[in-house]
Protein backbone atom coordinates (compact mmCIF):
# COMPACT_ATOMS: atom_id res chain seq x y z
CA UNK A 1 0.00 0.00 0.00
CA UNK A 2 1.30 3.48 -0.86
CA UNK A 3 2.04 5.10 2.51
CA UNK A 4 1.18 8.61 1.33
CA UNK A 5 -2.22 7.60 -0.07
CA UNK A 6 -3.01 5.44 2.96
CA UNK A 7 -2.22 8.28 5.36
CA UNK A 8 -4.31 10.67 3.25
CA UNK A 9 -7.34 8.40 3.45
CA UNK A 10 -6.81 7.73 7.16
CA UNK A 11 -6.48 11.44 7.90
CA UNK A 12 -9.72 12.44 6.20
CA UNK A 13 -11.49 9.45 7.71
CA UNK A 14 -10.60 10.25 11.30
CA UNK A 15 -12.11 13.73 11.42
CA UNK A 16 -14.09 13.74 14.65
CA UNK A 17 -16.93 15.91 15.92
CA UNK A 18 -15.83 18.99 17.92
CA UNK A 19 -18.40 18.25 20.58
CA UNK A 20 -20.23 15.06 21.44
CA UNK A 21 -23.99 15.11 20.98
CA UNK A 22 -25.86 13.35 23.75
CA UNK A 23 -28.49 10.72 23.06
CA UNK A 24 -29.27 7.05 23.04
CA UNK A 25 -28.08 4.97 20.09
CA UNK A 26 -30.77 3.44 17.92
CA UNK A 27 -29.84 -0.23 17.76
CA UNK A 28 -30.94 -0.86 14.19
CA UNK A 29 -29.29 -3.07 11.62
CA UNK A 30 -27.65 -1.58 8.58
CA UNK A 31 -30.06 -2.54 5.82
CA UNK A 32 -31.64 -1.47 2.52
CA UNK A 33 -34.32 1.20 2.48
CA UNK A 34 -36.25 -0.87 -0.10
CA UNK A 35 -35.58 -4.55 0.66
CA UNK A 36 -38.05 -5.69 -2.00
CA UNK A 37 -38.65 -4.36 -5.52
CA UNK A 38 -40.78 -5.66 -8.43
CA UNK A 39 -39.10 -7.19 -11.44
CA UNK A 40 -38.60 -5.10 -14.53
CA UNK A 41 -38.58 -1.76 -12.68
CA UNK A 42 -35.49 0.36 -12.19
CA UNK A 43 -35.41 1.87 -8.71
CA UNK A 44 -33.40 4.20 -6.49
CA UNK A 45 -32.40 2.74 -3.14
CA UNK A 46 -30.25 3.43 -0.09
CA UNK A 47 -28.04 1.53 2.29
CA UNK A 48 -29.21 2.76 5.70
CA UNK A 49 -26.46 2.74 8.32
CA UNK A 50 -28.34 2.25 11.58
CA UNK A 51 -25.72 3.14 14.21
CA UNK A 52 -22.05 3.31 15.01
CA UNK A 53 -19.75 0.87 16.79
CA UNK A 54 -20.96 1.50 20.30
CA UNK A 55 -20.20 5.20 20.81
CA UNK A 56 -17.71 5.30 17.94
CA UNK A 57 -18.70 7.11 14.74
CA UNK A 58 -18.81 5.37 11.36
CA UNK A 59 -16.04 6.57 9.02
CA UNK A 60 -16.91 4.36 6.05
CA UNK A 61 -18.90 1.43 4.73
CA UNK A 62 -18.20 -1.45 2.34
CA UNK A 63 -21.00 -3.22 0.44
CA UNK A 64 -20.89 -6.46 -1.59
CA UNK A 65 -23.67 -8.03 -3.68
CA UNK A 66 -23.45 -11.69 -4.79
CA UNK A 67 -21.87 -11.80 -8.24
CA UNK A 68 -23.85 -14.87 -9.31
CA UNK A 69 -20.69 -16.54 -10.62
CA UNK A 70 -19.71 -18.83 -7.75
CA UNK A 71 -22.57 -17.86 -5.46
CA UNK A 72 -24.59 -20.35 -3.44
CA UNK A 73 -28.08 -20.67 -4.91
CA UNK A 74 -31.00 -22.39 -3.20
CA UNK A 75 -34.57 -23.03 -4.32
CA UNK A 76 -37.02 -23.35 -1.44
CA UNK A 77 -33.99 -24.06 0.73
CA UNK A 78 -32.57 -26.79 -1.50
CA UNK A 79 -29.23 -26.41 -3.33
CA UNK A 80 -29.40 -25.49 -7.00
CA UNK A 81 -26.48 -26.70 -9.10
CA UNK A 82 -27.31 -24.60 -12.15
CA UNK A 83 -26.62 -20.95 -12.87
CA UNK A 84 -28.31 -17.82 -11.55
CA UNK A 85 -29.38 -17.10 -15.11
CA UNK A 86 -31.80 -20.04 -14.75
CA UNK A 87 -33.92 -17.63 -12.71
CA UNK A 88 -32.94 -14.01 -13.31
CA UNK A 89 -30.99 -11.64 -15.52
CA UNK A 90 -28.65 -10.19 -12.88
CA UNK A 91 -25.59 -9.01 -14.77
CA UNK A 92 -24.54 -5.40 -14.23
CA UNK A 93 -27.63 -4.34 -12.24
CA UNK A 94 -26.14 -2.19 -9.44
CA UNK A 95 -24.79 1.34 -9.79
CA UNK A 96 -23.55 3.69 -7.06
CA UNK A 97 -25.23 7.11 -7.03
CA UNK A 98 -22.81 9.94 -6.32
CA UNK A 99 -23.33 11.63 -2.96
CA UNK A 100 -21.22 13.63 -0.52
CA UNK A 101 -24.01 13.95 2.03
CA UNK A 102 -21.93 12.00 4.56
CA UNK A 103 -18.58 10.90 3.15
CA UNK A 104 -16.18 12.61 0.73
CA UNK A 105 -14.95 9.57 -1.16
CA UNK A 106 -16.71 6.65 -2.87
CA UNK A 107 -16.34 4.19 -5.69
CA UNK A 108 -17.82 1.07 -7.22
CA UNK A 109 -16.31 -2.41 -7.01
CA UNK A 110 -16.21 -4.36 -10.27
CA UNK A 111 -15.41 -7.90 -11.36
CA UNK A 112 -13.09 -8.96 -14.18
CA UNK A 113 -15.83 -8.23 -16.72
CA UNK A 114 -16.48 -4.72 -15.43
CA UNK A 115 -19.78 -5.64 -13.75
CA UNK A 116 -20.49 -3.74 -10.52
CA UNK A 117 -20.49 -6.15 -7.57
CA UNK A 118 -20.55 -3.58 -4.77
CA UNK A 119 -19.33 -0.19 -3.65
CA UNK A 120 -17.80 1.72 -0.77
CA UNK A 121 -18.01 5.20 0.73
CA UNK A 122 -15.86 6.84 3.40
CA UNK A 123 -13.51 9.61 4.44
CA UNK A 124 -14.06 13.25 5.22
CA UNK A 125 -16.81 13.61 7.79
CA UNK A 126 -17.84 10.76 10.06
CA UNK A 127 -21.40 9.65 10.73
CA UNK A 128 -22.35 10.34 14.38
CA UNK A 129 -22.83 7.02 16.14
CA UNK A 130 -26.42 7.78 17.18
CA UNK A 131 -27.69 8.89 13.75
CA UNK A 132 -28.83 7.09 10.59
CA UNK A 133 -26.89 7.52 7.37
CA UNK A 134 -28.11 7.01 3.80
CA UNK A 135 -25.78 5.73 1.05
CA UNK A 136 -27.61 5.96 -2.32
CA UNK A 137 -27.43 3.51 -5.22
CA UNK A 138 -29.56 2.40 -8.15
CA UNK A 139 -30.97 -1.04 -9.00
CA UNK A 140 -31.49 -1.82 -12.67
CA UNK A 141 -34.60 -3.39 -14.15
CA UNK A 142 -34.01 -7.03 -13.18
CA UNK A 143 -36.31 -9.58 -14.82
CA UNK A 144 -37.18 -13.07 -13.65
CA UNK A 145 -37.03 -15.71 -16.36
CA UNK A 146 -40.56 -16.27 -17.68
CA UNK A 147 -40.01 -20.02 -18.10
CA UNK A 148 -38.82 -20.49 -14.49
CA UNK A 149 -41.00 -21.18 -11.46
CA UNK A 150 -39.28 -18.49 -9.36
CA UNK A 151 -41.77 -16.26 -7.56
CA UNK A 152 -38.93 -14.26 -6.00
CA UNK A 153 -35.15 -14.03 -6.08
CA UNK A 154 -33.47 -12.84 -2.87
CA UNK A 155 -29.90 -11.53 -2.92
CA UNK A 156 -28.05 -11.50 0.41
CA UNK A 157 -26.09 -8.24 0.63
CA UNK A 158 -22.95 -8.16 2.80
CA UNK A 159 -22.11 -4.86 4.51
CA UNK A 160 -19.36 -3.86 6.93
CA UNK A 161 -19.52 -0.43 8.60
CA UNK A 162 -16.03 0.77 9.54
CA UNK A 163 -15.44 2.84 12.67
CA UNK A 164 -11.65 2.59 12.74
CA UNK A 165 -9.15 1.56 10.08
CA UNK A 166 -7.33 -1.52 11.36
CA UNK A 167 -5.89 -4.80 10.21
CA UNK A 168 -8.20 -7.82 10.28
CA UNK A 169 -6.68 -8.69 13.65
CA UNK A 170 -8.10 -5.42 14.97
CA UNK A 171 -11.73 -6.23 14.15
CA UNK A 172 -13.96 -5.90 17.23
CA UNK A 173 -17.20 -4.27 18.34
CA UNK A 174 -15.52 -0.86 18.55
CA UNK A 175 -13.91 -0.91 15.09
CA UNK A 176 -16.44 -2.60 12.76
CA UNK A 177 -20.10 -3.57 12.52
CA UNK A 178 -20.48 -6.65 10.33
CA UNK A 179 -23.89 -7.06 8.66
CA UNK A 180 -23.00 -10.26 6.88
CA UNK A 181 -23.67 -14.01 6.84
CA UNK A 182 -22.27 -16.47 9.35
CA UNK A 183 -20.28 -19.58 8.58
CA UNK A 184 -18.69 -18.66 5.23
CA UNK A 185 -15.19 -18.84 6.67
CA UNK A 186 -14.08 -15.25 6.01
CA UNK A 187 -12.82 -12.52 8.38
CA UNK A 188 -15.98 -10.59 7.52
CA UNK A 189 -18.44 -13.23 8.80
CA UNK A 190 -20.96 -12.30 11.48
CA UNK A 191 -21.42 -14.55 14.49
CA UNK A 192 -25.01 -15.01 13.27
CA UNK A 193 -26.66 -14.23 9.96
CA UNK A 194 -27.24 -10.48 9.78
CA UNK A 195 -26.83 -9.64 6.11
CA UNK A 196 -29.12 -7.17 4.40
CA UNK A 197 -31.14 -8.39 1.42
CA UNK A 198 -32.65 -7.31 -1.86
CA UNK A 199 -35.60 -9.38 -3.10
CA UNK A 200 -36.86 -9.20 -6.67
CA UNK A 201 -40.55 -10.15 -6.76
CA UNK A 202 -42.23 -11.63 -9.81
CA UNK A 203 -45.01 -9.73 -11.55
CA UNK A 204 -45.38 -11.96 -14.61
CA UNK A 205 -47.57 -15.09 -14.65
CA UNK A 206 -46.06 -18.40 -13.62
CA UNK A 207 -45.89 -21.18 -16.25
CA UNK A 208 -48.68 -23.75 -15.94
CA UNK A 209 -46.03 -26.38 -15.24
CA UNK A 210 -45.36 -24.69 -11.87
CA UNK A 211 -48.72 -25.90 -10.58
CA UNK A 212 -49.86 -22.43 -9.53
CA UNK A 213 -47.22 -21.99 -6.83
CA UNK A 214 -43.86 -20.38 -7.27
CA UNK A 215 -40.54 -21.07 -5.61
CA UNK A 216 -38.30 -18.83 -3.47
CA UNK A 217 -34.77 -18.49 -4.82
CA UNK A 218 -31.96 -17.19 -2.61
CA UNK A 219 -28.46 -16.12 -3.66
CA UNK A 220 -25.52 -15.85 -1.24
CA UNK A 221 -21.95 -14.71 -1.98
CA UNK A 222 -19.09 -17.16 -1.88
CA UNK A 223 -16.24 -16.86 0.61
CA UNK A 224 -13.87 -16.24 -2.31
CA UNK A 225 -15.94 -13.28 -3.47
CA UNK A 226 -16.13 -11.68 -0.02
CA UNK A 227 -12.39 -12.02 0.48
CA UNK A 228 -11.85 -10.42 -2.93
CA UNK A 229 -14.50 -7.69 -2.94
CA UNK A 230 -15.01 -6.57 0.67
CA UNK A 231 -11.71 -4.64 1.09
CA UNK A 232 -11.75 -0.91 0.32
CA UNK A 233 -9.29 0.36 -2.29
CA UNK A 234 -8.54 4.06 -2.65
CA UNK A 235 -6.72 5.30 -5.74
CA UNK A 236 -5.73 1.73 -6.54
CA UNK A 237 -4.38 0.86 -3.09
CA UNK A 238 -6.06 -1.15 -0.34
CA UNK A 239 -6.61 1.04 2.71
CA UNK A 240 -9.00 -1.22 4.66
CA UNK A 241 -8.27 -3.66 6.16
CA UNK A 242 -4.67 -2.51 6.54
Amino acid sequence: MCKKQGLKFLAVSMVSMAAAIGGVSVLAHTTLELPSVPEGARSSNNIIIGHGCGEHNVIGTSVVFPDGVDSTITVDGQPHTGALTDFADWGNSIQKNYSRAIFNFEDEKTDANGNVVGFWAGGGNSLPHHLNGYIPFRVGAITIKTDSCAASVKFHVSIVDVCEITAISGFNDETVNKWTLAGLGTPYDSTEDGAASLTITRTSALPESCGGTGTAVEVKPSAAQLNRDMPIKFEGNQVWPQ
